[in-house]
């Protein structure tokens, strides 16, 4: 989208979203799994958080971690007027999402789908109802290094050499103070790579932003393959600093990486840190970096960049990223484009400065469009399934 009244492109939006919450401010959520409680978390840290529905009998009767569960058979006769996020596997969304609508509730004003809700309502919230800037998740690549050689990394890590250099360490500590100068809140900052666990000061890295800043997130995390187990130090800061460890799971792929994710985790339950191991990965997409170039116009790569709604945001000094992919894959790559797509955090200034951030979060920019989105197949690349992980040879 194409800035055209900026500071001020959300001010309708908002003022129908918050009057709804005005009304009402706790949030409850739909689905009482691992979804659900991730957004329990988020809201609960800013005091939104109302209570759990779920259609598992099983949950309504024992509740979840010690919360009650309540039926939306419940909710509906209660006559509560909270709002509701659906936070749930993409498959069970639309089931939910009819289940709601036939009773007569309406998308977009009682209920939202978490991703939608997380990336682009609830920053809409926090900075028109609370002057708060939220960013639901933002990312430091501490190195584009690698220990593994992904076909289609979504980064270009593949093509970085073992000797090439990483992100020095007053960088990284000038993104973090940059970032956290202007976002009062983040849902989850992460420190990720190429393989983060390669990263010499990643111990350093974690004490500082988790000395300065650990207040203004609700997770803290690193994204590892899970290839490399981290030394005493980074143990160490991980439990002062509540560190979560996300491990990427390509044990499909390669077989021999189960063997590394069992030590990997016993090590981390061991040292009390927490962790979350998904199931082996089947597919990724291919985004087409290296082989897609669009002979399009502005309109078209409007276009192509509206439907995406990429999550990925990156922090790299004072520069804040839309898609940490499109520029860590036009380095990588070496295709040298889009290297002004991004937001000055150092020039946001002004009474207008949040609604500005918040404008960039959603999709807004000056051309309305990334470079690198000329060589992206965009929200079409779910078209084009690649094995995961499959390595180079």
């Amino acid at each position: 989208m194409k800035w055209k009244n900026k500071g001020h492109e959300l001010d309708q939006t908002a003022e129908e979203i918050s009057e709804l919450v005005r009304l009402n401010d706790k949030i409850y959520v739909f689905g009482a799994g691992v979804y659900g409680k991730n957004t329990q978390e988020i809201l609960e840290y800013l005091h939104m958080f109302g209570g759990y529905i779920d259609n598992d009998e099983e949950k309504q009767k024992n509740g979840v971690d010690g919360r009650e569960v309540i039926s939306f058979d419940q909710f509906i006769k209660s006559g509560r007027k909270n709002q509701i996020v659906i936070a749930a596997d993409k498959k069970n969304i639309p089931i939910i999402s009819r289940q709601l609508s036939e009773s007569g509730l309406e998308l977009h004003k009682n209920y939202f789908a978490y991703e939608e809700y997380m990336y682009r309502f609830l920053p809409i919230i926090m900075a028109y109802v609370y002057d708060t800037s939220f960013v639901a998740l933002a990312q430091i690549c501490l190195t584009e290094r690698c220990s593994l050689k992904c076909e289609k990394c979504a980064h270009g890590c593949f093509n970085v050499g073992n000797d090439a250099s990483d992100m020095e360490t007053a960088v990284a500590f000038q993104s973090a103070d940059s970032f956290f100068a202007k976002v009062d809140v983040c849902g989850e900052f992460v420190l990720i790579g190429g393989e983060p666990l390669l990263y010499r000061d990643l111990p350093e890295v974690i004490a500082y932003v988790g000395e300065k800043y650990r207040g203004q997130m609700m997770i803290f995390s690193i994204t590892t393959n899970g290839t490399i187990l981290p030394g005493p130090s980074v143990i160490e800061m991980c439990q002062k600093y509540d560190v979560t460890f996300r491990i990427s799971n390509y044990s499909k792929e390669i077989p021999a990486l189960k063997e590394k994710y069992e030590k990997l985790t016993a090590l981390l339950d061991e040292n009390h840190i927490s962790y979350t191991l998904g199931k082996p990965e089947e597919e990724w997409i291919d985004y087409g970096f290296d082989s897609v170039v669009r002979d399009a116009d502005e309109e078209k790569l409007t276009g192509v960049f509206d439907a995406c709604k990429t999550p990925c945001r990156e922090i790299r000094g004072d520069k804040f990223y839309y898609c940490v992919m499109a520029r860590s894959v036009s380095d990588n790559l070496k295709f040298h484009e889009g290297e002004d797509d991004y937001l000055d955090m150092s020039a946001l200034t002004g009474e207008d400065y949040k609604k500005i951030l918040l404008e960039f979060g959603v999709g807004y920019s000056d051309k309305g469009y990334l470079d690198m989105c000329r060589r992206c197949n965009g929200a079409e690349a779910y078209r084009y399934p690649v094995p995961a992980a499959r390595q180079r040879r």
